[in-house]
């Protein structure tokens, strides 16, 4: 039951309930009154009367009287005529009210009557006062039942602005008081209550996502700032490094080129186990050990070593990098290549043979082990570059890259790739990566591409 009928039922039934005890009590009331008039009005008449006659009145001839018929009592059938009109008495003239009683034939009175010429105002006053009593009760009950019933509606009402407040003013975790409503107010409550919790819902996930967004922002910046060096390659060699980021705050895949003191130049192709914030400092951290070992002329293998004791020493427990190292020794073409737990294998184009062939050297992932594991798993692998031979280093995302319709790029498209970035390049590589996504890829993807050329 809805709360408009709820309260114009409440009013109803006690307006009836009290309008049926008034009207039995107001029709007690006026039968008493009425008893007492009529004994008082039968007494008036019989004094009246009694001091008329003593003063010998009569009835002026031609008085206008009013005939009417009695039907009740031992007189019924009698017709009596009454007036109010002056008349004569032994003092004189007087004003009365005249009753007077004819015979059955209509011809002649039996008796004339007389009473006061005013009306007795008594009556009508306690009759007044009875209805009015009535009706101011009926009021006054209407008023408090009403007060009642607001009461009723306000409280709840009140309290869910209290609630409301509450929220308003940061206590998300306020909830709005249901209990004691009733009707369209507990719709209302739960409405409310439903709203709130709505809001403040959808403020914690705006939360959420501004932090995001600026936790991306600064992950840009970084990564903007962590652009690789700019390495002259020796003479008779190239050297080629993108990164295609992924939307948002991506995956912390990194690429990096530099060179030691003695022209020893070294590519580094790394990927994080942590995303967001997490991600970028570890690859941060992860590229500048190795930068700083690298520089300093210490060997893939070694630079790995003093990366990974560093890594596992300022890194909580599962938390690690992978990378594929490799440095020329541009005198002899000569490459060292080392992998740190990278799951993505070098591709080496041999021009000679005209094929590509995978190098996996065997190394657990940077900051496992303290040293000892480490070392011993480390794998060196020493390759010799000749002219027109390429070697391509690529992030392991590669492998389960899919567009939009579900054709995942697998090993067979990364060696597409590699031949295409052999043949043109990593800038043609890339523009056919993207027309293959046809969007921006779900993580961050680093390739780097060390090739000697024909003419040295």
């Amino acid at each position: 039951m809805g709360l408009a009928a709820r309260i114009t039922l409440g009013l109803g039934l006690t307006s009836l309930v009290f309008a049926v005890v008034a009207g039995f009590a107001l029709l007690q009331g006026a039968d008493k009154v009425t008893e007492v008039a009529v004994e008082r009005g039968r007494r008036e008449l019989a004094g009246a009367s009694a001091v008329l006659h003593q003063a010998e009145a009569e009835v002026k001839p031609g008085t206008p009287l009013e005939r009417r018929r009695l039907d009740w009592g031992p007189a019924s059938g009698l017709d009596v005529q009454s007036g109010v009109a002056e008349v004569d008495t032994l003092d004189g003239p007087r004003k009365a009210r005249i009753y007077r009683v004819l015979k059955p034939s209509g011809e002649g009175k039996i008796e004339d009557f007389f009473a006061s010429a005013e009306e007795d105002p008594r009556v009508g006053q306690q009759l007044f006062f009875l209805v009015a009593l009535a009706t101011g009760g009926l009021v006054l009950v209407v008023v408090i039942v009403g007060a009642v019933i607001a009461r009723k509606v306000t409280e709840p009402v009140k309290a869910i602005i209290e609630d409301v407040m509450a929220v308003s003013r940061g206590r998300a975790d306020h909830a709005i008081r249901t209990r004691s409503a009733v009707g369209e107010v507990a719709h209302l409550a739960r409405a409310v209550d439903r709203m709130v919790r709505d809001l403040v819902e959808k403020q914690k996930t705006r939360e959420v996502l501004q932090k995001r967004q600026r936790e991306t922002e600064v992950l840009r910046e970084l990564r903007r700032n962590l652009r690789p060096m700019r390495v002259e390659p020796p003479t008779g060699f190239e050297i080629q490094t993108t990164v295609l980021e992924a939307e948002g705050a991506g995956t912390g895949d990194f690429v990096d080129s530099l060179s030691d003191g003695e022209g020893r130049p070294t590519l580094v192709v790394g990927a994080t186990a942590a995303r967001g914030m997490a991600g970028a400092l570890l690859m941060a951290m992860t590229r500048a050990y190795l930068r700083s070992a690298a520089m300093a002329g210490d060997s893939p293998a070694l630079a790995c070593d003093i990366t990974n004791s560093s890594l596992n020493r300022d890194l909580a427990r599962g938390l690690f990098a992978s990378a594929m190292v490799a440095r020329l020794e541009p005198s002899g073409a000569q490459v060292e290549l080392v992998s740190a737990g990278h799951k993505a294998p070098a591709v080496r184009w041999d021009a000679e043979d005209g094929q590509f062939r995978k190098l996996q050297p065997n190394g657990i992932a940077l900051g496992f082990d303290s040293g000892p594991v480490f070392r011993k798993s480390l794998e060196a692998v020493h390759l010799e570059l000749k002219l027109g031979d390429a070697l391509f280093l690529f992030s392991p995302g590669c492998f389960e890259l899919e567009n939009a319709k579900g054709q995942q790029l697998g090993e067979k498209g990364v060696y597409s790739l590699a031949k295409i970035a052999v043949e043109h390049g990593l800038e043609a590589m890339e523009k056919k990566l993207k027309a293959f996504l046809g969007s921006v890829p779900k993580v961050d993807l680093a390739f780097a591409l060390l090739r000697h050329n024909q003419a040295s």
